[in-house]
């Protein structure tokens, strides 16, 4: 049975993920490719953090705890069953932190990206998005998602295969990780 090439973005916030996900999908246009990010399986209520800066309560979005895991990996496992199925992409924080979801990945990614400049983008994509103020996004990065990034899912950089610049992804990076998926899909 065939079974779809597995391919894991990780990475903190901000740190160009989902545009390289995308950018892959592009690559990727002559084959039959799935993406699944972990942002659509958000558990409702979210987990809560207490700042260890504010001693303030939070929505933890960055924490483990905050994916619906159980659902996430049932949906993996679906898609890596399909022999329709070329590619598949799980893009997210989490991707790489669970052993379950690492056993079914054959590439494993890294995007890391400086702190200040994954703020930044943070800043900008939630004010776009209507998501507060500048103020609002920089406290909460600041009190709650830096320190959960930090915690959980910057060491899963050791789990990666490959480790990309978040700030300089297109050119030899994006070259060499589209080269070496179209040599495993011969």
């Amino acid at each position: 049975m065939k079974k779809p090439f597995v391919i894991a973005i990780a990475g903190c916030s901000g740190s160009g993920k989902s545009t390289f996900s995308q950018m892959l999908m592009e690559e990727f246009k002559d084959y039959k490719v799935e993406l699944l990010p972990t942002d659509k399986y958000f558990n409702r209520p979210l987990p809560k953090m207490i700042s260890p800066l504010s001693n303030l309560e939070y929505d933890d979005y960055n924490c483990p705890e905050s994916l619906n895991f159980e659902k996430y990996l049932e949906d993996v496992k679906a898609l890596t069953q399909r022999e329709d199925l070329d590619i598949v992409i799980l893009e997210g924080l989490t991707v790489l932190y669970f052993k379950e979801l690492r056993e079914m990945e054959d590439l494993k990614i890294y995007m890391d990206l400086d702190p200040e400049i994954r703020m930044y983008r943070r800043i900008v994509r939630n004010m776009k998005a209507g998501r507060g103020t500048m103020e609002e996004i920089a406290d909460f990065y600041l009190h709650s998602a830096k320190y959960s990034e930090t915690k959980y899912f910057i060491p899963t950089k050791l789990q990666a295969d490959i480790v990309l610049n978040g700030h300089n992804y297109e050119g030899t990076g994006k070259k060499m990780v589209v080269s070496f998926v179209k040599e495993q899909m011969k």
